[in-house]
């Protein structure tokens, strides 16, 4: 059985989705999503989700599966695109991975273990009750004196992964900046094809802020407040996600909307700057740049080229 998937990988607004689609439709395949934002129904605005007119009748996998306010790990998002990816290579298709979320995309193309640390729930209830109690930023500074190293990594608005980490060293005594060091192990179970799109600064930062400005014109602050009024409250970490977290702002008139648009521009942008940094890290990427959208169709080609030899 053939083995073989394909990563399109790179930072928002750099054109993944119209690249993906393109070359699925050369393939005849279909794409896996490895968003860590697009797993979440109602979220469809602020996540740049893939409309159904831009899929173009290509199949996408793992978008819309979970409600914002239900838990969903790294693991499981392994677990349920492996069964995706397993059933598509069975029918003969090369999946087409897809996405800007680092460790998803990982999870996937390296053997990232995540098993091998032991939960116990009395603690991870404990860690849960000192949150509510006392807030985020003294979860977090009980982290960031045991692993440094790990607090770097993690940010503090991520309860559920900074609680994790803490569960970890008061069972195990070990760090969890000390787990799964070797991070770039390939996956023995799949022959990865990696690819990377990039972007001249300028022009990337020049889409981002377009993309927020469409944003905000197609309704986002409305789909914040219907997420908020349907029970979603401010402190999931599906409502912490760039794009929710700043309109949540402006609603609770912490800023005014044009503070917000801006603060939600630069965000992006420095969100942006991390996932070029995360993927440049990664020697197997075959990098193709985008130096004019108007002409995206000519990288389509020239990464299709590509891959017909690597297939």
């Amino acid at each position: 059985m053939n083995n073989k998937i394909i990563v399109i990988a790179g930072p928002t607004a750099v054109g993944k989705t119209y690249v993906s689609v393109e070359l699925a439709k050369k393939l005849n395949t279909e794409i896996v999503s490895a968003d860590s934002m697009q797993i979440y129904r109602s979220m469809n605005i602020g996540t740049a989700k893939i409309t159904d007119d831009e899929m173009q009748g290509i199949v996408h996998h793992m978008i819309d599966i979970v409600d914002p306010d239900e838990n969903y790990s790294v693991s499981d998002f392994k677990s349920d695109a492996e069964k995706i990816i397993d059933s598509m290579l069975i029918g003969d298709k090369t999946p087409i991975i897809v996405g800007g979320s680092g460790l998803y995309v990982n999870s996937l193309i390296y053997d990232l273990d995540f098993g091998n640390a032991k939960s116990d729930k009395k603690i991870r209830d404990y860690y849960n009750y000192y949150y509510k109690s006392h807030g985020e930023d003294a979860l977090y500074e009980k982290l960031q004196k045991i692993d440094p190293e790990a607090a770097a990594k993690i940010h503090k608005n991520n309860v559920k992964r900074v609680i994790r980490a803490l569960e970890v060293y008061d069972i195990t005594g070990i760090r969890f900046s000390e787990l799964n060091t070797d991070i770039r192990k390939a996956n023995s179970k799949y022959e990865c094809i990696l690819v990377g799109l990039s972007m001249d600064r300028k022009l990337l930062y020049e889409r981002i802020n377009q993309r927020v400005d469409e944003m905000i014109s197609e309704g986002l602050v409305d789909e914040v407040r219907d997420m908020l009024n349907k029970g979603y409250h401010k402190n999931l970490v599906s409502m912490k996600a760039i794009g929710y977290k700043e309109i949540i702002d402006y609603l609770e008139r912490n800023t005014s909307l044009e503070e917000a648009v801006s603060i939600l521009k630069r965000n992006t942008r420095r969100f942006a700057k991390r996932q070029y940094t995360w993927f440049l890290k990664d020697k197997n990427v075959r990098w193709f740049d985008i130096k004019d959208i108007n002409e995206i169709n000519m990288t389509v080609n020239d990464i299709y080229e590509y891959l017909k030899v690597q297939i």
